[in-house]
Order: structure tokens, then C-alpha cells, then sequence
């Protein structure tokens, strides 16, 4: 690996967490390139699947069988990362395994008292995590490279699968990858640093534009809309442009999802709280789904959305806004009523025994400051 332009690591106490992150002691140009790191250091999920190719399959039908099969190329690199850790420093990865967190704010980091302070979005998103560890934890079992004693050491796993999933991204070529150094980088929207591979596969980073000296460098770790998702898999908080409304709808037709059924597209917006089309949309046609005199009017809005007739969809809005602006509005009094209450309850505690405590508070204060401006927005 090869540190250029000033390329080091720096860190500094955030919420009572040490906050480690990427950045030039020198500056930047735009353009420069600040980090090439060899691609035989790259941990690549699809090497890692065609070096343990026939040993891996028993284990990849028990994630297919559990319902996580999408997620393989994740599980080996969770293996990867538990087999260096196995073999301590004879591991050449064991100076960047070293230097990884031992603590976690993610969804699987959790314990009881967190998960009795989260609202039920966000606690759903956080069982899924927590779920999905659990079948990683099934699955690994027959693998026969590793020990008896590090399949059961549960806090080793989960630092395995944090590792994995905070520190991964996918490639242009389909496979998932953690590229040591590189994975220091902060979450930043927009982000200042661009991620490239060379002939040989090996890793470059480049800067986008003009870094000063100190100034942290970002990739973005995607999700800018979903901030509770975020929380979740990162285990902090992103400065997001707009927050999924929560507007949950347990089995959407295949009609709704056409309209834009969609949590990352249905959105309120943090600044002003205003709320995008897919919301509109969505609630308008959920609710005309339901009544069955509504069917023509249905089906109206349903082709005019489908061929683009705006003019069309509008002037159904336009006589439904008041029931959609109702209906919205009980929904955010809803989020309000319920983040508001755990809240209170949540000031109660004491933060130095529970430290996850004020992430989940931030969490629940963009909640209500997000969806308190929806409610202005809505006129109430």
C-alpha cells in the first residue's frame, strides 16, 4: 500500500466514541491521486469464493434455505475476515485487523435497552440485521477451516460482521470488496474522493477536487434518504437531505408499487419538510384502493400514471386533497405522538451506563424536527 499526497489517518472523540478517518497532512489538487493499494491486499469476495470453491457450498445452501442468499458475497468475506483473524499476526492482515473498533453502535452491537428506545421502523430495520447475523452464525457452522472456538465466540462474529458491513463496498464488476486503508474513509455526501481500479486490479484513490490539509476524505456510503437505515448498518448518524416518511404498507399491490411504493423514494424533506410526489401518490392511491366505489377513479389515476398524463393525476389530487392531507396528517401525528413519548421516557436514563443512549436520542430529535415541519408543511 502506498500512502500519497499527505494520505494518513487521523481521529478525535465524537459521543463518547474514538472516531478514526482518512486525511491529507498536506492537501490536495484535484485530480491527485492519494492511496494505491496493491490488489492482493484487496479482500475480494469473489476470490474468496473461488478460493474456497467446493469447500463453501454446503454453507451457501444454508444462507439460500434461511432467506439470505442475496447476501454471499458478504458472508464470504465475513468468513476471510474470521480465518486472518485466526491466524493473528502470521496475517498480513493483522496490523489493519488491529487497528478495527471494539465498539459498535450498529444494529447488532444493540442490546435489550436499545432496541425497547426505538421506534418501530427503526427497530425493524435493526431485527433485520440482527437476524441476518444469526443465519451468517447457522451457515458458518459447517465450514471446516475454522475452530470450534471461534464459531461460538459470539463476540468475535459480531465484530466479523461489523467489519464486513461497515466496511465494504461493491464493485463496478458485481463482487463486494474491503480495501485496507481505503476503508478509513468517512461517509460524506457529497463525497471528495473517487474510488478507481487499474489494469492489474489494484485500488487508486483520487481526489475529486481541491482537499485541504486535515480536511477529511469521503466516499459516500449510499442511503442519503434513509438516515434510520443508515444508523442501523453504520451505526451513526448522516446529515440526510430528506428522511423515508414511515408510511408502511404491509403487503402494497403490485398497482401501488408501479405508483412509486418505494421507502427510498418516499420521502420528507428535512429542510423545509416538504414531501416528495411518490408520498402524494402512494396515499392517495392506497386510499382509493380500499373503497370500493372508487374503483373507476382507481384505475383512472392508475393509467394516467403509467403514460404520464400529469394534467390527469392532478385534477384527481386536487379532489381528494383534503382526505390526503387528513390521512397525512394523522400519520405524522402519529410518528410525533410515539417518537415524543420514548423520548421522555428514554431522559430518564442515565447515558454513562446506557452509551448508545444519545445516538438513539439524536436519531428520535431529527424524527421530530423532520416530521414537525412536515406538519407545518401540511398547514396544521
Amino acid at each position: 500500500m502506498t500512502p500519497e499526497s499527505g494520505f494518513g489517518v487521523e481521529g478525535q472523540l465524537i459521543d463518547n466514541n474514538d472516531d478514526y478517518y482518512a486525511v491529507t497532512t498536506t492537501g490536495a489538487a484535484r485530480g491527485s491521486r492519494l492511496l494505491y493499494v496493491p490488489g492482493e491486499m484487496i479482500i475480494s469476495s469473489s476470490r474468496i469464493a473461488e478460493e474456497y470453491n467446493g469447500y463453501i457450498d454446503a454453507n451457501f445452501e444454508a444462507l439460500n434455505q434461511s432467506g439470505v442468499g442475496h447476501l454471499q458475497h458478504q458472508f464470504c468475506l465475513f468468513l476471510k475476515i474470521l480465518v486472518e483473524y485466526e491466524q493473528g499476526d502470521q496475517s498480513p492482515y493483522f496490523p489493519w485487523l488491529d487497528a478495527m473498533p471494539r465498539k459498535w453502535n450498529t444494529a447488532v452491537s444493540m442490546d435489550r435497552f436499545c432496541l425497547d428506545c426505538l421506534p418501530p421502523f427503526l427497530k425493524s430495520l435493526v431485527q433485520t440485521d440482527r437476524d441476518q447475523l444469526v443465519k451468517f452464525k447457522k451457515a458458518l457452522q459447517s465450514f471446516e477451516y475454522l475452530s470450534p472456538e471461534t464459531k461460538s465466540n459470539n463476540g468475535l462474529l459480531v465484530f466479523a460482521y461489523n467489519v464486513v458491513f461497515t466496511r465494504s463496498w461493491q464493485s463496478d464488476e458485481g463482487d463486494y470488496r474491503i480495501v485496507p486503508l481505503a476503508d478509513m474513509m468517512n461517509h460524506g455526501y457529497p463525497d471528495n474522493v473517487e474510488i478507481c481500479y487499474d489494469q492489474n486490479g489494484a485500488c487508486e484513490l483520487y481526489a475529486k477536487e481541491d482537499v485541504q490539509p486535515g480536511e477529511p476524505l469521503t466516499i459516500s456510503y449510499g442511503q442519503p434518504t434513509n438516515p434510520s437505515r443508515f444508523m442501523a448498518t453504520y451505526g451513526f448518524l448522516n446529515d440526510a437531505p430528506a428522511f423515508f416518511c414511515k408510511y408502511i404498507i404491509s403487503k402494497p399491490s403490485q398497482q401501488l408499487i408501479d405508483i412509486g411504493y418505494d421507502i427510498d423514494r418516499m420521502y420528507f424533506y428535512t429542510v423545509d419538510g416538504s414531501i416528495s410526489q411518490e408520498v402524494w401518490d402512494v396515499v392517495l392511491f392506497s386510499r382509493l384502493e380500499r373503497k370500493k366505489d372508487m374503483v373507476q377513479t382507481k384505475d383512472a389515476f392508475y393509467q394516467a400514471h403509467m403514460a404520464g398524463d400529469d394534467e390527469t393525476k392532478q385534477a384527481i389530487h386536487t379532489q381528494f386533497q383534503g382526505e390526503t392531507v387528513n390521512a397525512l396528517l394523522r400519520h405524522v401525528d402519529h410518528i410525533l405522538i410515539e417518537v415524543h413519548d420514548l423520548t421522555i421516557q428514554m431522559n430518564k436514563f442515565d447515558a454513562s451506563k446506557h452509551p448508545r443512549l444519545p445516538l438513539i436520542l439524536n436519531h428520535h430529535a431529527m424524527v421530530l424536527s423532520t416530521f414537525g415541519k412536515v406538519k407545518g408543511y401540511l398547514g396544521a
